[in-house]
């Protein structure tokens, strides 16, 4: 017997082979060049660059360093990785024989003498993998495992993002601010020398009354700033796991890096550094391992089991080694009838593979699009901010004018209030605009892949 089994044995493993389709990467048509992007130049992508060489502002990258420790998606999404890498161990046990020690102790009887039984066993247990249905479901744990990291990295990618396009907020609500308290003080002043004429029979109640209504819409303003400072400070806190609290600022928005280049790449490179692409290949190749789990439950299964051990009616009997006694066996399960369980798993196997093949190629089309948006995004945003400090600077230009005019006596404070309304406009649309350049270079970053390195 004992030679029969160990040629079974010998047979299943030379013969054993893993039904189901090997996983081959799907042919991608890869644009030559991106839409509102040069010809793929020799140089890295910028998608390639750290993000600390990106972020050059060192209150910036502290904030990215305390974020990537303490927030909590990120701490979650960990956690994840470890579960994965636990159920792809757990998975790949069943390949091994199952070794198990076995302990039991008996009475009977109904009348004196009561008989005792002692006994102690190793058994063992193994199912041949003659098909590859636990080498399949091994390959689809391991591509779950790296769907999972991926699915890290795209969470630490958007942490960084968030947390940047957080801090360029903040500043560009403190350079508002600040165009708005100067304004309140300057408007201030020139209240009271328009309430100074007023007295002096110079100016009239309107005048006043337009000068007071300028210093309040600046307070108003100054108010909704003031609000967006302390909410913007709370989210970032709270992106680096801490309690809302002030944030300490760098470097002044009009101060922040920008590369005097910004290379798309070649987009054939963008699937192998972007997450969330990565993420759906490893899901694609999970899929594609369980039609094979799903093919091999047609196919008879092979389990062997033995069991070695001691028994005897004295329990110093058993830990005396005597009473020796050992068994062999295997099974072999055939399906016959079930009822169209396994094809209607199959089937879904299958087409859950297609479901998934379809999801990476959308992931890819939304790739190259994403970066196609983000680059015309960012030369647009470049363009606007441009012309922004060209227009804020006529209109610095026009308010001085006019508040020189009326303090001559040409014009009336309807040009000062017209003018000063339209600066102030002005000074926090440029704001706005140098913060939407920064933040669409920021989008452009992470389209291209970049930011989780």
């Amino acid at each position: 017997m004992r030679r029969a089994l160990c040629s079974l044995i010998a047979v299943a493993l030379m013969t054993a082979c893993k039904v189901g389709p090997n996983y081959k990467r799907p042919d991608v048509a890869a644009p030559p060049q991106y839409r509102a992007g040069e010809s793929p130049p020799a140089t890295p992508s910028f998608g390639e660059f750290k993000w600390f060489d990106i972020f050059q502002d060192d209150v910036l990258r502290g904030l990215i360093k305390e974020a990537l420790a303490a927030n909590y998606d990120v701490r979650i999404a960990a956690q994840r990785v470890i579960e994965a890498e636990g159920q792809v161990t757990a998975t790949k046990s069943f390949l091994f024989p199952q070794l198990n020690a076995v302990g039991q102790a008996s009475r009977s009887g109904t009348k004196a003498p009561v008989q005792s039984m002692y006994s102690g066993f190793l058994a063992a247990s193994w199912e041949i993998d003659l098909f590859g249905k636990i080498r399949r479901a091994t390959e689809a744990a391991q591509a779950d495992m790296l769907a999972t990291e991926e699915n890290k990295n795209a969470v630490i990618q958007a942490l960084v993002a968030e947390v940047a396009i957080s801090y360029f907020n903040l500043l560009e609500y403190d350079a508002e601010l600040k165009f708005v308290r100067d304004s309140i003080q300057t408007r201030t002043a020139s209240l009271r020398l328009v309430q100074a004429r007023q007295k002096g029979g110079v100016s009239t109640m309107l005048d006043v009354d337009q000068a007071q209504s300028l210093v309040e819409s600046a307070k108003a303003s100054a108010a909704q700033l003031e609000r967006a400072v302390e909410q913007t400070e709370n989210l970032i806190n709270y992106l680096i796991g801490k309690l809302p609290a002030p944030v300490v600022r760098g470097q002044a928005l009009t101060a922040q890096y920008q590369p005097p280049q910004v290379p798309a790449g070649i987009p054939s490179a963008l699937l192998e550094r972007r997450p969330d692409v990565r993420q759906a290949e490893q899901q694609l190749v999970a899929a594609n391992a369980r039609v094979g789990v799903a093919k091999a439950a047609f196919f008879p299964s092979i389990n062997l089991t033995g069991a070695g051990g001691y028994q005897s009616v004295d329990l110093l009997g058993v830990l005396g080694r005597t009473g020796a006694g050992y068994s062999m066996g295997g099974t072999i399960d055939v399906p016959v009838f079930d009822a169209g369980r396994r094809a209607a798993n199959y089937k879904t196997a299958k087409a859950f593979n297609e479901e998934l093949l379809i999801n990476y190629q959308k992931s890819i089309n939304n790739a190259f699009r994403d970066v196609s948006d983000s680059l015309i995004g960012y030369t647009k945003a470049k363009e606007y901010r441009t012309s922004q400090e060209a227009f804020t600077n006529t209109l610095r230009d026009q308010s001085r004018l006019s508040d020189q005019r009326y303090r001559g006596g040409v014009t009336s404070y309807l040009e000062v209030l017209d003018t000063e309304r339209q600066r102030l406009a002005a000074e926090q649309t440029l704001a706005q605009a140098q913060r939407d350049e920064l933040t669409s270079l920021v989008q452009l970053y992470k389209a291209l892949g970049g930011g989780w390195q």
